[in-house]
């Protein structure tokens, strides 16, 4: 009887596993295609090996007018077909730094499996590239009349803290 109970387990489990013949595709608008080696390569310059082997990124005219993008995923798995959509009906970005953070905000969902935040540094700023709808985290200005608006000194800071949430406050943060 433990024989057959023990079998038709066996059967069982195997009938149920679920047979993944997921192939990733990678599709990048040429556009876009910088912002994602910029990514690697940062991931990289913090210790991080990533290989993006499984991302579409395309525009989604079906996107509500009020996001700039959405990612199908919160996760680092490679299980799924991850898919940045943008919304072409709107123009988020200014420049190519906002651009950067818009991708890589969307790249910590579907690659680094990030999820949002709204947490702030003690000055106020956020205190991830991973809070919502702020592109200008980093910015240069965007009228150069002096060099008081250039926020490109806090980059670092914001690509530390993607690949590891753990960075302990900047000292322009407190």
């Amino acid at each position: 009887m433990v024989k057959k109970i023990c079998i038709a387990c066996i059967v069982f489990m195997y009938a149920c596993q679920r047979e993944n013949n997921f192939t990733p595709v990678l599709n990048i608008p040429p556009e876009f295609q910088p912002c994602v080696d910029s990514f690697v390569a940062a991931a990289l310059q913090r210790g991080h090996t990533i290989t993006v082997n499984n991302l579409i990124i395309m525009y989604d005219s079906s996107l509500s007018g009020i996001y700039c993008a959405n990612s199908n995923v919160t996760s680092s798995k490679n299980d799924i077909q991850k898919i940045i959509s943008i919304n072409p009906n709107i123009k988020c970005w200014q420049n190519s730094s906002q651009l950067e953070t818009l991708i890589f905000h969307e790249l910590g969902h579907c690659i680094l499996g990030r999820e949002h935040t709204e947490l702030r540094l003690p000055n106020g700023d956020a205190k991830s590239i991973m809070y919502p709808d702020d592109l200008t985290l980093y910015s240069p200005c965007a009228y150069p009349i002096d060099d008081s608006c250039n926020q490109l000194y806090k980059r670092d800071y914001y690509l530390d803290e993607l690949f590891d949430p753990a960075t302990p406050v900047p000292g322009w943060g407190k």
